[in-house]
């Protein structure tokens, strides 16, 4: 495990690093300025929230890995399906409805969630 050695520090660095990573995957996913703004907003609100309720104490680490866990692998989806969603927000801004997930894409998504949850778990 690569981060046996991580301290308290180490891991609050790491949830911050989560954080905006999720923050600028959540807003690239918004057409409009003011959506972009808040939707980064509320992920950092969320984040700010959970870390200050969770992130002291004796259970600090482990819900600052839990958090780590649930947010980093968000960020990698939208970095993986980046092409997929590209097309979809073409659509939208052409005035076409954008197409809907098939099972295949779905299986393919929570797959893919999965892997990358368990690679940042085996890290």
């Amino acid at each position: 495990m690569f981060t046996a050695h991580f301290s308290l520090t180490h891991w609050w660095i790491a949830a911050i690093v989560s954080a905006l990573a999720l923050a600028f995957a959540v807003q690239s996913l918004a057409t409009k300025t003011r959506d972009k703004l808040i939707a980064a907003a509320s992920v950092v609100l969320a984040t700010a929230l959970y870390t200050a309720l969770r992130g002291s104490g004796d259970g600090a680490q482990q819900a600052l890995q839990l958090f780590i866990l649930g947010a980093l692998p968000l960020a990698i989806l939208r970095l993986v399906f980046a092409g997929w969603l590209r097309r979809q927000l073409a659509l939208k801004h052409a005035g076409q409805p954008m197409e809907e997930l098939t099972g295949k894409q779905m299986a393919t998504l929570l797959a893919t969630f999965v892997a990358a949850v368990i690679r940042i778990v085996i890290l």
